[in-house]
């Protein structure tokens, strides 16, 4: 009997506290400590900021990203209406969250009247980096993985991992894992590329666009639970969508040669 992990961190009651939330918010709350170190030499913007923005942004962000989720999903949803509120039992899209957070930043950059390609580019190194825990959220719940593997594939993975990957009778490619390590990755990238002198703005935000982008559309072929449309995987879709709108703001900010 192979004893995976449970998704359940704690439980008192009727209440139940996940490993998948728990994540969230370890990674968010990891994300402000970074977050207020980097603001130490900025000028233009301050740590108040963004905590409004959090505030506001993240109830927004998961409600996007499951109802992006639920609609890609509406037969199962339908005939299951009861788990569209579901949240802690995963089946959050990122990409709508993502495209939340990008709406209600733009609108609160306004309002507080700050840069908003440079609140973007102080924001896509941590999500980058939220995305890299938010991955073993999914882990812990036997979600995006790939394809039916042998036994072999785990030879040198840990033993744990090799366990939480056995689903439906079958040994699962470590998807998860591939774009985990690909987030992180590229988190250091861009935090390094932040504090460098000679960015322009937004340029940090359009190589995350791009770089995740890429990664994704590379690690979702090998997915078998992606959300689909007219039988193509939609992620590889947004993906491509996403890697154009960076390379159009990378030309956009060296064009017109913006500080």
């Amino acid at each position: 009997m192979i004893k995976i992990i449970d998704p359940i961190l704690v439980s008192f009651y009727s209440i139940e506290i996940r490993w998948y939330g728990f994540l969230i918010v370890l990674a968010l709350v990891i994300s402000l400590f970074i977050l207020n170190y980097l603001l130490k030499k900025e000028e233009n913007l301050d740590l108040d900021f963004f905590l409004d923005f959090f505030i506001l942004a993240l109830p927004i962000g998961i409600l996007a990203a499951r109802l992006y989720y639920v609609l890609f999903n509406l037969n199962y949803y339908l005939k299951e209406p009861a788990k569209i509120l579901a949240i802690n039992e995963g089946g959050l899209a990122i990409h709508g969250g993502l495209l939340a957070g990008i709406v209600v930043l733009y609108v609160f950059s306004l309002k507080k009247e700050n840069n908003f390609l440079l609140t973007l580019d102080y924001l896509a190194p941590l999500t980058a980096f939220s995305q890299a825990i938010g991955r073993w959220g999914n882990f812990i719940n036997q979600e995006a993985y790939g394809k039916i593997v042998k036994q072999n594939y785990y030879s040198f993975l840990p033993k744990f991992i090799k366990k939480q990957m056995y689903i439906n009778g079958s040994y699962r490619e470590a998807t998860f894992l591939y774009e985990s390590i690909a987030d992180f990755l590229l988190f250091v990238f861009l935090l390094f590329y932040l504090r460098s002198k000679n960015k322009k703005r937004g340029e940090v935000f359009a190589f995350y666009l791009i770089f995740y982008s890429l990664a994704r559309f590379f690690i979702e072929e090998q997915r078998v639970d992606s959300l689909l449309i007219y039988e193509f995987q939609l992620a590889k879709l947004i993906s491509l969508v996403l890697i154009l709108i960076g390379l159009s703001l990378l030309f956009y900010i060296n064009k017109f040669n913006q500080s």
